[in-house]
């Protein structure tokens, strides 16, 4: 009778602490999957700052590029289109 109550009471303790153990391991995956989502909520928040700005950069670089803004700078600076003879284009380099 001795022995089946040691062994039950054997069996609660490891029950316990298992429970326990699982307890734990349990509540730090949730901490760390709340880590991981603020982590990955920071780095779309920052892709959507990136594209945005590269949104932005490729306007400003189709604006300054624009045929009507070179001319606007070309009559400012008194250029003109190139005459005959003007432009050279250098040769393409073999390659090996």
């Amino acid at each position: 009778m001795k022995g089946d109550s040691n062994g039950i009471a054997m069996a609660l303790a490891l029950t316990m602490a298992s429970a326990l153990i699982l307890g734990l391991i349990s509540v730090w995956l949730n901490i760390e999957r709340v880590d991981k989502a603020y982590d990955l909520r920071r780095m779309e928040k920052r892709l959507d700052e990136q594209e945005s700005l590269a949104a932005k950069l490729e306007v400003e670089k189709n604006n300054l590029l624009s045929p009507i803004h070179l001319r606007k700078l070309a009559k400012k600076y008194g250029y003109g289109p190139a005459s005959q003879g003007q432009v050279r284009r250098p040769r393409k380099a073999a390659k090996p």
